[in-house]
């Protein structure tokens, strides 16, 4: 057995058990004293915390004693067994624990409400008790700290309404293979389903996505595609437009929207006004003395034009939802220009890059993504906590060039399967490529890719795969649904280059 006094208390443990341990104490008035012993075991966090950490925990507990009762440091003890405990049911980490840093706080914030108040009120208490413990990073300061109450600042708050609601890649992956399974089968019709895929490519406001007509959408001799916009808050008598580029199987799918417009929505408005029509018009029809017109009558004065965004909120956005009941992830307006504005930050983007390409009214509203950005919550983020941190970010694309110096063992090499010609198209982020790049490298979190790069010639090869396993019957779904998923990664990584590309465009400009 060890002993050690320290004051008026005698704490004792067994070296085979180390982290099971009991301190004593005399307690009472001094004519009446009693002795009291309370014991804190500790064993259990060894799954997710390292054994130096636990010393040092350890060795706070103790140390408490010289200033408050026994029973107080009980109390604190059973509340940080609860958050840390949780934190290991809840697989927070992949690697064990062994400092409390700027990414463990961050992670902690992005799942705050799993835990206790009580539990994170412990863990800022003891910080600002022994802010030098080992315990502790030098770097943090007790503002750091979650609490289930908002941050002290509008700054704050914005940035935990980003936290809360931007997308991981994963996730946006996920959304579209539903989408398509959906649209595969019928469920989902051409209408929702570009929408679903403009939406993740382009990030922008509903009110934007309303005021789209058919020929916003243009393709030029060499084959690229734009769409222009509204993007700014203006009326619509004078619109601010902004052009974008868009990639070329996004634009195939856009035009058979157009197509189905004007074969659908044409007949209702003049010769020369079909042009006009809205590319994702009011789709509520009522007939009236033999003639087909729309139910609105504010889409009828506009070429099926949506009165406001509300309207055109329940019938897009809203109806696709349908096709996500029993999933946790939302598709709004919100969650996707967080994802956008976070990952540009990421890359590197300033305020005002930001502010040109998420159209806001000043750079203010943009500094909340650029403060996540240079908190070093990437740069000095742990890969054991990656997995949480990308539960509730979006699964960020750190983008290079194709000029770029690279490590040879680390580059990514794509074949182009009708040329036979090689294209580097990103980076490993591990010490060397793995045998099964390229294509699995687009959900990987580790992927670097060049944002001048061509991607459409993994996209074509996983949706060869696609028609190939297709053909082969109900024994080979797994796999079309594999090839699938892989297709949608890809084209996320193709959107975040486009949209990259512009931030990198507007930023020489700037």
């Amino acid at each position: 057995m060890t002993y050690r006094t320290l004051g008026g208390t005698i704490v004792e443990w067994n070296d085979v058990a180390p982290f099971v341990f009991s301190l004593t104490q005399d307690v009472g008035p001094r004519n009446r004293t009693e002795s009291e012993t309370i014991t804190i075991d500790l064993t259990k966090l060894r799954h997710g915390f390292t054994d130096d950490f636990l010393e040092s925990l350890k060795d706070h507990l103790i140390e408490r004693s010289n200033q408050v009762r026994i029973n107080t440091i009980l109390t604190t003890a059973a509340e940080l067994k609860g958050l840390f405990g949780e934190i290991i049911d809840q697989k927070l980490f992949e690697k064990k624990i062994s400092v409390i840093d700027e990414g463990f706080l961050l992670c902690l914030a992005s799942e705050q409400t799993k835990f206790r108040a009580r539990w994170l009120s412990a863990l800022k208490r003891t910080f600002s008790i022994a802010p030098q413990s080992p315990l502790f990073s030098k770097k943090l300061l007790e503002s750091d700290f979650p609490t289930h109450e908002d941050k002290r600042t509008e700054q704050g708050r914005r940035i935990n309404n980003i936290l809360s609601k931007a997308l991981t890649r994963a996730a946006v992956a996920h959304i579209l293979d539903l989408c398509d399974v959906a649209y595969a089968d019928g469920s989902m019709d051409i209408g929702h389903y570009s929408y679903v895929h403009l939406a993740f490519a382009v990030f922008v406001r509903p009110n934007s996505y309303r005021q789209i007509r058919l020929c916003d959408l243009r393709a030029t001799t060499t084959g690229q595609y734009f769409i222009d916009i509204v993007t700014a808050k203006t009326g619509e008598k004078y619109p601010s437009t902004t052009s974008f580029r868009i990639n070329e199987t996004l634009g195939v799918l856009l035009t058979k929207q157009r197509q189905y417009v004007i074969e659908t929505y044409g007949p209702m408005v003049a010769k020369g006004e079909v042009s006009k029509l809205a590319l994702f018009p009011a789709r509520r029809l009522i007939e009236t003395e033999g003639e087909i017109r729309w139910q609105s009558e504010y889409a009828n004065l506009h070429q099926g034009m949506h009165s406001d965004s509300r309207a055109f909120i329940c019938a897009y956005p809203n109806a696709i939802k349908r096709h996500l009941e029993g999933e946790r992830h939302t598709l709004n307006s919100n969650a996707l220009r967080h994802t956008v504005g976070t990952l540009l930050a990421q890359t590197g983007a300033s305020e005002k890059t930001l502010q040109a390409v998420l159209k806001h009214a000043t750079p203010l509203v943009c500094r909340a993504y650029v403060d996540i950005a240079f908190h070093g919550l990437m740069e000095e983020i742990s890969e054991a906590m990656l997995p949480a941190f990308s539960e509730h970010l979006p699964a960020l694309v750190n983008f290079r060039s194709k000029s770029d110096l690279t490590p040879p063992e680390k580059e990514i090499f794509s074949q182009d399967p009708d040329s036979g010609n090689l294209e580097l198209t990103g980076e490993c982020g591990k010490r060397i490529a793995c045998e099964n790049a390229p294509i699995v490298c687009y959900g990987c979190v580790r992927f670097l890719p060049c944002w001048d790069a061509d991607h459409s010639i993994n996209l074509r090869l996983a949706e060869k795969e696609i028609d190939d396993m297709s053909r082969r019957g109900k024994p080979f779904e797994h796999m079309v649904d594999r090839a699938r998923s892989a297709k949608n990664k890809i084209l996320l990584v193709m959107y975040a280059a486009e949209r990259y590309r512009q931030a990198h465009e507007a930023g020489a400009k700037s």
